[in-house]
């Protein structure tokens, strides 16, 4: 069978190509640009890559819904889907994922996020510059341990998150579509109580996937909610969060400081006001990036997906 690799990061890039063309009966060919897949895809069964703009995906989709396509498995090396679901993506294609591969990596990076504003590193960073020893600095200090600390999703990331901030000696609520109890955590609540767990979390890591019903699930009537001075970290996608909204609340003080891997639109354009904003540290949406064990997990999952296809035994999970 003919499987392609497009258009994936350098992550464990080298890995998954090693890989698949490890897997008995598979043909494995690595594709780089768009152009190239959409007049490869006609005579491809399996294709491995990341998620793109819903731009881009359509045209993918587009060519995957004409009459004749042998294409009958897709596997997305990215947490998030997103621009091809909102494409369409044809429901005989069977779609796999990295289950998990990163989500330890992306919630180091989330508590890396909410350290670095609760301990105030980037206005450090800004005093080490200008040689100032700033003993006011720690006026504004916060500590995890003790805190109420709202995760918004929970799923593979939502519960690595959890992990390490109880290792810090926070107090945990997750808010989440499908509500469980967890060892983990000292209260679980369905979606529909997003707000009221707002008003009573000293931070909030938002960890959900973006789908239609969580876009700008974090909007003006949302962080109106939260508590005064509030920290926010998000390590999930940009569109949950509302950033004019944000930028309001962050220029007001009413949310007291951001952590942000990800934006809307990515990459932040130089004249976002978003730039501008006090306590605002923002990150290249590079959270999954710099571990070899989840490098060596991401790859596991697609040669493992791709076993199975090719044997035609499918995939359930």
């Amino acid at each position: 069978m003919r499987i392609a690799y497009w258009l994936g990061t350098q992550l464990a890039r080298e890995l998954i190509v090693e890989g698949l063309r490890s897997v008995d009966g598979a043909e494995v060919v690595v594709i780089e640009g768009l152009a190239d897949l959409l007049e490869a895809l006609p005579e491809l069964d399996g294709l491995v890559l990341r998620n793109v703009p819903e731009a881009e995906a359509g045209q993918v989709c587009d060519v995957l819904r004409r009459p004749g396509r042998r294409l009958r498995w897709m596997h997305f090396v990215s947490a998030g889907r997103e621009g091809f679901d909102a494409a369409g993506i044809p429901e005989d294609i069977l779609v796999t994922g990295p289950d998990g591969a990163l989500a330890p990596t992306v919630a180091e990076h989330a508590m890396a996020l909410l350290l670095a504003i609760g301990r105030q590193l980037p206005a450090c960073v800004e005093a080490g510059r200008s040689r100032e020893w700033k003993r006011t600095m720690p006026a504004g200090v916060r500590s995890i341990e003790g805190q109420s600390l709202l995760v918004v999703g929970y799923g593979n990331i939502g519960r690595e998150i959890a992990k390490r901030a109880a290792a810090f000696g926070a107090r945990i609520t997750v808010v989440t579509r499908s509500p469980r109890p967890d060892d983990l955590v000292s209260d679980v609540r369905p979606l529909g109580e997003l707000r009221a767990a707002l008003a009573e979390a000293d931070s909030v890591v938002i960890a959900i996937a973006l789908t239609e019903t969580t876009k700008h699930l974090i909007g003006s009537a949302e962080l109106a909610a939260c508590k005064p001075g509030a920290h926010l970290v998000n390590v999930a996608r940009g569109g949950i969060v509302d950033q004019r909204a944000l930028v309001e609340a962050l220029r007001s003080g009413h949310i007291g400081a951001a952590g942000l891997d990800v934006v809307d639109p990515e990459p932040l354009p130089s004249d976002d006001p978003l730039w501008e904003c006090p306590n605002v540290l923002i990150t290249g949406h590079f959270a999954g990036a710099g571990s070899a064990f989840s490098a060596k997990r991401l790859a596991r999952s697609v040669v493992e997906n791709a076993a199975k296809f090719v044997a035609g035994a499918g995939y359930v999970g």
